[in-house]
């Protein structure tokens, strides 16, 4: 099971059952997610460790899921779950108000922690949960810290009733959450100062954001140049006070990786949410992006990156309220996934009448990505560079590319290829009906002005590693 760590939506763990969840920002009292500032090593062993027993609840228990979640104000977030089908989808990163859940109910004793029929109880059948969730059976038990505060709960539940359920299987969840409290209290303990954190972001934000580089886009059929994408460059994140600089030289490919020195963008991303300040962060890459459009000659578009929390906080149409708003695009990032569908896309909407047009990125390397292409009909789909890869010797990848170029053309939307880096590349990518691309064949990123042409030079490949996030 990997780590608690950012990326484009649920990581798969060890088993094909099993899915992990970055947790949401916590509320300063150092959740798991916090945890990306250890060593890997450390961070791994100890998610493994709480993987490893949400494992062991499901299958014992016979329940549909387990996850591990947290209580952060006033809501209660999921953390790490180990289940199939759709019902992990929809409770990975679930963000909901505490008092609307049963494990609320179960803490302050209005509920048991073993419901075998929770539609024929009259405590639980008519509340909201479980018509949303189609909540069957239940069991809950709270996960402490060592120094007893509640940290969360240890849950697992089925879509249809168990009757089978009862006190003793109560008992071994309960012993499950010791364990759980155990391997959370050991990554609570070991966090970095979350006040250093948001020292550093807030001197970013304050010099006016991150630096902006912008990764040109072309026209495949006649590699004309049609606009670029605004990527964030930050500088080397400092030590914490009284540790060694040289701490810092982790391996940055590991799960967790260093919490601070020459980091990728999507380090600092992931530390700002950690905190509290992603949104702020995005929003101060957006605003030095946005900045630099009265260089772009009319015709050519800008791409900035805005993950779903921050569209949903309706904090990004100030900014891009400008008068060539018709030349921008937002690309929406899915580090964390879309929870609160309804209100992103009414804010998506607001953009929209703007001008404003709407990309969907990293399409084609998850179920839960080619969903949002049909709820959002965006104007501009992006496909993963892992689809671009090698595309010209590897028939099912040039299938599935000559699938979105026919479902682009359907929805009326123009489909980016990112990651070029051969002429072959590019070649067969054309030839598919793909409309433009980027990459470092064509053109890295770099300051403006943009170039006219793409470079067209050939990139050595090594592992295949994350970019970072914009």
């Amino acid at each position: 099971m990997s780590a608690f760590a950012t990326g484009t939506g649920p990581n798969r763990g060890t088993g094909p059952s099993s899915a992990t969840r970055p947790p949401d920002p916590p509320d300063g009292r150092g959740g798991p997610r916090g945890r990306d500032r250890l060593s890997g090593g450390r961070v791994r062993e100890r998610t493994d460790e709480i993987a490893r027993v949400l494992d062991l609840a499901r299958r014992h228990l016979g329940t549909d899921v387990a996850w591990l979640s947290r209580f952060t104000g006033d809501e209660q977030v999921v953390d790490l779950i180990s289940g199939e089908g759709e019902l992990v989808e929809r409770l990975v990163g679930r963000r909901v108000a505490q008092d609307t859940t049963y494990c609320a109910r179960v803490l302050d004793g209005r509920l048991p922690p073993v419901i075998p029929d929770a539609r024929a109880d009259r405590r639980t059948a008519d509340l909201a949960v479980t018509r949303e969730l189609g909540i069957g059976s239940y069991l809950g038990a709270p996960v402490y810290l060592d120094n007893g505060e509640v940290y969360g709960m240890l849950c697992a539940l089925s879509t249809e009733p168990d009757p089978g359920l009862g006190d003793r299987e109560a008992r071994f969840l309960g012993l499950l959450a010791d364990v759980v409290a155990d391997a959370v209290s050991a990554l609570h303990r070991g966090g970095a100062d979350d006040d250093h954190l948001r020292t550093v972001i807030a001197a970013v934000i304050a010099r006016g954001g991150p630096t902006m580089v912008f990764q040109p886009v072309f026209d495949l059929p006649t590699h004309g140049l049609v606009g670029a994408e605004a990527l964030a460059r930050f500088p080397t994140f400092p030590a914490p006070p009284g540790e060694p600089e040289d701490s810092g030289e982790a391996d940055h490919r590991g799960t967790a990786g260093p919490h601070f020195g020459d980091l990728p963008p999507d380090r600092w991303f992931a530390h700002a949410a950690s905190v509290g300040m992603g949104i702020d962060l995005e929003l101060a890459a957006i605003r030095a992006a946005v900045a630099e459009l009265p260089r772009f000659p009319r015709g050519l578009s800008l791409a900035v990156n805005a993950s779903p929390a921050t569209i949903a906080s309706g904090r990004l149409g100030e900014l891009l309220a400008v008068p060539a708003a018709d030349q921008l695009i937002v690309e929406i990032t899915e580090r964390d996934g879309i929870h609160d569908l309804p209100g992103t896309l009414a804010r998506l909407y607001e953009l929209r009448d703007l001008g404003v047009r709407v990309a969907v990125d990293n399409v084609g390397v998850a179920y839960a990505s080619l969903r949002r292409l049909v709820q959002i009909l965006p104007d501009v789909v992006k496909m993963n560079h892992w689809l671009t890869t090698d595309v010209g010797a590897d028939a099912a990848r040039r299938a599935l590319v000559e699938a979105l170029v026919h479902f682009s053309r359907q929805i009326g939307a123009c489909l980016v290829a990112e990651g070029i880096q051969t002429a072959d590349e590019l070649r067969v990518l054309a030839a598919a009906g793909v409309d433009q691309g980027q990459g470092e064949f064509l053109g890295p990123p770099g300051p403006l002005p943009l170039p006219a042409h793409g470079r067209c030079v050939p990139v050595r490949r090594g592992p295949l590693v994350s970019a970072g996030a914009s």
